[in-house]
């Protein structure tokens, strides 16, 4: 072993797991893949394979498959939202956020938004998807409903309270098609 692995704290076992990941042919595709997560805490492991067939000539337009990854998988982003769970992705969620607002409030070219917006008048709606059950939250300084104080990284945050009355498939539907109600929303708006 080492100075170097020892002043680092590195046991000989983690030195050896160390040296034979970035020896390996894949390193330079897994570091890829790492930083294009943006630093997830919780990075989501796709295995399998994708075609896309042109349904005229019936040509193989693109095959992917993730036999070619290291490790055979493809790693990408969790995209949570709370920092207790992802900090990386809360981070990227908050910033995409104060964007998209901004843009909307004083224009960005960039974006696609004219500068001449900011002599429109501006509503700053929120809205809310209908509730399919109580869940277990952190409702300011108070006990959740179930009666217990949760810390910010339990993991029943975001859970049915009585799983066996929660309607699942309303909320199943409900996010399946939100994208389609919100376009009839803003369409009618």
């Amino acid at each position: 072993m080492t100075t170097a692995a020892i002043a680092a704290g590195l046991d000989p076992a983690t030195l050896g797991d160390l040296l034979r990941v970035a020896g390996s042919p894949g390193f330079d595709r897994l570091t890829e893949q790492l930083r294009r997560t943006g630093g997830c805490s919780q990075p989501i492991h796709l295995t399998g394979a994708t075609k896309t067939i042109d349904r005229t000539t019936g040509t193989l337009l693109h095959h992917y498959s993730t036999d070619t990854e290291p490790g055979g998988r493809l790693r990408i982003a969790c995209g949570n939202r709370r920092a207790s769970r992802c900090p990386a992705c809360a981070w990227t969620y908050a910033g995409d956020t104060y964007h998209l607002i901004r843009a909307g409030l004083t224009g960005d070219p960039d974006k696609g938004t004219p500068t001449t917006i900011r002599d429109h008048p501006r509503v700053f709606a929120t809205l809310t998807a209908p509730s399919f059950g109580p869940v277990h939250n952190r409702p300011g300084n108070r006990p959740c409903r179930c009666g217990i104080r949760h810390s910010e990284d339990a993991p029943e945050l975001g859970t049915p309270l009585d799983p066996a009355t929660y309607d699942y498939a309303g909320a199943v539907l409900w996010n399946n098609h939100a994208s389609d109600l919100w376009r009839y929303f803003t369409i009618y708006l």
